[in-house]
């Protein structure tokens, strides 16, 4: 209708000018097919015919945007990023870019860290549910330095041998500096154990982190290195987030270590930062903060 009206009142302009001489316009876009008698000169017909055809142009219709919806899109090509797998003890969302878990996640209670399961009866291996081209292997930590770190800590899982075992998939692992591992990092796993004693439930969230550092220029670069065939990471840092629960009250604790040796045994609080750091160096937002 817009287009009609504004059509007619470029043609009644014209039309009082005069009639007996025959111009035809056609503008195939929007299928106007104009026809104007008069008496005009040769460079007033040559304007009025430009003019038309702007005018033309002004009504083409534009395409409509395709919209895309998850309810109608064939899943089959959508791709897959994180894979999400529930064990028997912790909860992983595995990143295939850098072959292990970005984050773990575990509740533990009191009775839950209690029990015969003995970690030397278990040996790593290669976790079965991540496809083969991103996972990582025991050839991998070959002679790479670094201890086979786990994220779920094995310690977590002592009332449980299959929940325990399930801790030695390698995606539960990360490269991790041998005297982080058996010295300071085991201290924080060790204090988050013993507030059992204290709370009614403990919910741990533990991941690797790739963080920034500055040049000597004064850029900021994310560098880190990569090991075995299957280029698995090395974190340069470590992050733990804890949410301790008594009752309806709940205290929070996020901690940001570095993945390096510790000297001279600092107090945990050293490590401490805002659960904030944490959600924006992991790219990740925790519930209820």
């Amino acid at each position: 209708m817009v287009k009609k009206n504004l059509i007619e009142i470029n043609l009644k302009y014209f039309f009082c000018l005069g009639v007996n001489f025959l111009i035809v316009i056609k503008c195939p876009k929007s299928r106007i097919f104009v026809q104007m008698r008069g008496i005009f000169s040769k460079r007033f017909t040559l304007c009025l015919t430009l003019l038309l055809l702007a005018s033309c142009g002004q009504y083409k219709q534009e395409a409509t945007p395709p919209q895309i919806s998850l309810k109608t899109t064939d899943s089959v090509f959508l791709p897959e990023s994180n894979i999400i797998l529930q064990r028997q003890n912790y909860i992983l969302a595995y990143d295939g870019r850098i072959r292990s878990a970005g984050w773990v996640y575990e509740e533990l209670t009191a009775a839950s860290i209690v029990g015969s399961a003995d970690r030397s009866h278990y040996e790593f291996m290669e976790d079965p549910q991540i496809p083969s081209l991103l996972r990582s292997t025991k050839k991998d930590y070959e002679g790479s330095g670094y201890d086979r770190g786990h994220l779920c800590p094995a310690a977590d899982a002592r009332a449980s041998p299959g929940g325990m075992q399930e801790t030695f998939y390698l995606s539960n692992i990360t490269p991790q500096d041998s005297q982080l591992n058996r010295k300071y990092w085991l201290k924080l796993e060790k204090y988050i154990r013993h507030l059992t004693k204290s709370y009614d439930v403990i919910y741990v969230i533990t991941g690797p982190l790739f963080m920034p550092q500055k040049s000597k220029e004064g850029k900021r670069f994310i560098k880190y290195e990569v090991i075995g065939d299957n280029d698995v990471a090395v974190p340069t840092h470590y992050f733990k987030v804890i949410r301790a629960k008594r009752g309806h009250s709940i205290d929070t604790e996020a901690y940001i270590i570095p993945n390096q040796p510790i000297k001279k045994d600092p107090p945990l609080t050293k490590f401490r930062v805002s659960l904030e750091k944490v959600e924006k160096a992991a790219g990740i937002l925790f519930r209820g903060s």
